[in-house]
């Protein structure tokens, strides 16, 4: 099986405190306008759910594969870049 297929398979799920936690933080963002706190809370939102909360179902989906292992934490590594970019980037 492919690896998209792989990952397809998995059923990731979100504790609800999670997602309150996020929906309060995002919208204090947007009522204070801080786009660029409410985007980098967004990147850290998926970051924390997709590899650090769900991070054992994944990698026991992967079984052992090592593309599949090195695309999930290359994919990671540019998500937290994006969300430290977005985070320091000065408004233009």
């Amino acid at each position: 099986m492919n690896l998209v297929g792989i990952l397809s398979a998995v059923e990731i799920r979100v504790p609800i405190y999670i997602v309150i936690c996020y929906l309060a933080g995002i919208s204090l963002c947007l009522l204070l306008n801080r786009i660029r706190a409410g985007l980098s809370l967004s990147f850290f939102f998926i970051f924390y759910v997709g590899y650090l909360h769900n991070r054992t179902l994944l990698i026991e989906a992967m079984k052992g594969s090592i593309v599949g292992i090195g695309i999930y934490a290359s994919l990671g590594f540019v998500i937290l870049l994006f969300a430290v970019v977005s985070l320091f980037s000065s408004p233009k």
